[in-house]
């Protein structure tokens, strides 16, 4: 509010002088830059994380009707990234579009090369007017479509931790996802679409329902006593909901990958004949090999699991190993996807170590997968 108040006392001073109200010289024009009063980030999540589709600039005065060559623009930020200590890495960005309407700038980028919430600074210079250049300090707002829909709620019962919920506009008797994020994935709205993908508009048209997606800090993740109450105070969430009439209790299904790949299965475990479907993508049962344990528990759960050949996290015999294991039980119904190099390649992996885009996410093809999606939705 402060930083509005400072800009239109410019504006003010600036009329002024112009109006000779100031301390001007009769006769003398003073220059003056516009004033800036607003720098809104409209982004979605897309496949691949929270992406910038526009950066929109409030002006106080009108633009004009001159042209801005978007190859003018550039903008060089820092960007932390998975895992990271603390440390970040450059990185520069060009712009596609430029439109001016009104007293507006609105800039459209050019294949942002990183996940937005990873950025910590960036600076924008226009080399033919600087006047419109700005930093990451004049944001005054990030809108995210979808992922603002969710409400964040805190549990306190057994274990604390945050929840993100979204709610149909049908909210009686719907079913519900419960969606696990992998471990580091804290910021699990925004880093693939998992969850955001169920409560998008074409989605609920045809799929209505409630998402729940749970935030597991590292060290719940990591232990056995603490994912347990999570689980207990997960299942009190959705049996309250379900006895106000909100969720209906014949549909509910659950989906994770890596470590929330074992939490859907272990979940599962858990509460045998609570989930209609699940969708177990990746899991890190490397990490947590007690889950094959229980696998006898979930044989009549219909299960898809999803795996890249070349997972470089976990390994895909994982999987291959839960999917061969769950049959030798006489399960009920067991599917399996394993993606090849050019199939996640297409989906917008990569087979490098860097776990931002590796070929461990088969979420990435996934949530692209209408198949799997429709599959989940025909259980009860």
């Amino acid at each position: 509010m402060g930083k509005v108040i400072v800009y239109a006392t410019m504006a003010i001073a600036a009329l002024a002088g112009i109006c000779g109200c100031g301390n001007m010289v009769e006769g003398e024009v003073k220059a003056a830059g516009p004033a800036l009063l607003d720098v809104t980030v409209n982004t979605t999540v897309r496949n691949i994380g929270q992406y910038p589709e526009s950066f929109v600039l409030t002006f106080a005065n009108e633009i004009g009707d001159g042209q801005l060559d978007p190859s003018s623009f550039r903008l060089r930020g820092k960007a932390a990234y998975w895992g990271s200590d603390g440390s970040t890495r450059d990185f520069e960005c060009s712009f596609e579009s430029v439109e001016i309407d009104g007293n507006t700038i609105k800039l459209v980028p050019a294949g942002f090369p990183e996940k937005y919430f990873y950025v910590k600074e960036f600076t924008v210079n226009c080399d033919d007017h600087p006047e419109y250049g700005f930093t990451s300090d004049d944001i005054t707002r990030t809108v995210t479509d979808v992922a603002d829909d969710f409400v964040t709620l805190t549990n306190e019962k057994g274990i604390r931790f945050d929840y993100h919920l979204f709610a149909p506009e049908k909210e009686d008797k719907m079913p519900i996802v419960i969606v696990f994020h992998g471990f580091g994935d804290t910021v699990n709205l925004l880093t693939y679409r998992t969850a955001v993908d169920w409560a998008e508009p074409d989605n609920q048209k045809i799929r209505p329902c409630y998402v729940l997606a749970p935030v597991i800090d590292d060290e719940t993740y990591f232990d056995p006593d603490a994912r347990d109450k999570v689980y207990s105070a997960l299942k009190d969430i959705v049996d309250d909901m379900i006895a106000k009439g909100k969720v209906d209790p014949d549909r509910i299904y659950m989906m994770g990958n890596s470590f929330g790949g074992v939490a859907t299965i272990e979940y599962s475990e858990k509460y045998p004949g609570y989930v209609a479907a699940a969708i177990a993508m990746c899991p890190a049962l490397t990490y947590v090999p007690t889950a094959m344990d229980g696998l006898e528990k979930i044989k009549d759960m219909p299960i898809w699991f999803a795996h890249a050949t070349n997972d470089n996290t976990i390994p895909v015999s994982a999987s291959r190993e839960a999917v061969e294991a769950l049959n030798a039980t006489g399960a009920v119904e067991v599917k399996f996807s394993e993606y090849s190099d050019e199939h996640m390649n297409a989906m917008g992996a990569d087979g490098s170590p860097d776990s931002t885009y590796s070929y461990h996410h088969a979420e990435l093809a996934v949530m692209e997968d209408e198949e799997i999606k429709s599959w989940l939705f025909e259980h009860r």
